[in-house]
């Protein structure tokens, strides 16, 4: 991504936020490993086997119907920083076999990828 010249707003281990995803997310952090369910269940992460990355979480927000995270966050294709659908981030990990939250049906996670196995 760098090569890319991707902006990625900062990266800073998740541990500086008290493993606290959301307030990691509203600082617009982008984070990788943070050991923690998925929200609202009791099933580990992809996160928690650092096999999921979360990119500038304000300008990539999840967003499922009315909810929107995190609190505050927009979705705006044509900003910097924020991912699109077959842009060269987009191609770099599918490339590698990871996923993007973007594709997904019920819900968009614009911010997230994912390797599942």
């Amino acid at each position: 991504m760098f090569k890319l010249n991707f902006p990625i707003e900062k990266v800073v281990p998740i541990v500086a936020y008290g493993w606290d995803d959301e307030t990691s997310m509203r600082d617009n952090n982008t984070s990788a490993f943070n050991y923690r369910f998925v929200q609202g269940t009791e099933i580990l992460s992809n996160h928690s086997y650092g096999r999921a990355i979360d990119i500038n979480p304000l300008f990539n927000p999840y967003v499922k119907g009315s909810v929107v995270q995190p609190h505050g966050a927009t979705y705006s294709p044509a900003r910097s920083g924020t991912i699109v659908d077959k842009d060269s981030v987009v191609l770099l990990f599918e490339g590698v076999g990871w996923t993007w939250g973007g594709h997904w049906q019920n819900l968009k996670d614009y911010q997230h990828f994912e390797r599942t196995q």
